[in-house]
């Protein structure tokens, strides 16, 4: 097997769905299935799966000097530009990774979960959108939680 492919498997070893790493850019990677599909500017990476109104996005900051943000911090700032807000507490993590979340919905009742993912030298906003309710995008919580750092 290539080793840009990986499995994703259920937690009796049976294979749920074939899995694909991705660099969207040069400083963090991440697993997503095999039949999502890509888009990326400069500054922000989308993902989608045909006829899902789930999306993940995701942006990154490498810091360069100075101290570094935090997640609480960084989610904070978002919160104040204004809406209803509802802290979201995620049931996993990454090692060494600082995390934070929070929800909104908007007047069209499509769910926005932005999650910081903050490491001493990287920050990446990953905003996970839904139709209704996010809990259905499993494939954006397992890419989330899949990103890892990369040593530049």
């Amino acid at each position: 097997m290539p080793p840009s492919n990986a499995w994703n498997l259920f937690q009796n070893g049976c294979i749920q769905h074939r899995m694909k790493s991705a660099k969207p850019f040069p400083s963090f990677s991440l697993l997503l299935p095999d039949d999502v599909q890509a888009g990326t500017d400069s500054s922000v990476a989308s993902y989608w799966k045909q006829d899902d109104t789930c999306l993940l996005q995701l942006s990154s900051v490498v810091r360069k000097s100075g101290p570094q943000i935090s997640a609480t911090h960084r989610l904070t700032d978002r919160i104040r530009a204004g809406g209803e807000w509802q802290t979201v507490r995620l049931m996993r993590t990454i090692e060494g990774c600082d995390i934070a979340a929070a929800s909104t919905t908007d007047r069209e009742n499509t769910s926005w979960v932005h999650v910081y993912l903050v490491w001493d030298l990287l920050a990446v906003h990953a905003t996970v959108s839904h139709k209704g309710q996010v809990s259905p995008c499993d494939w954006a919580w397992d890419a989330i939680f899949s990103i890892r750092f990369v040593v530049m």
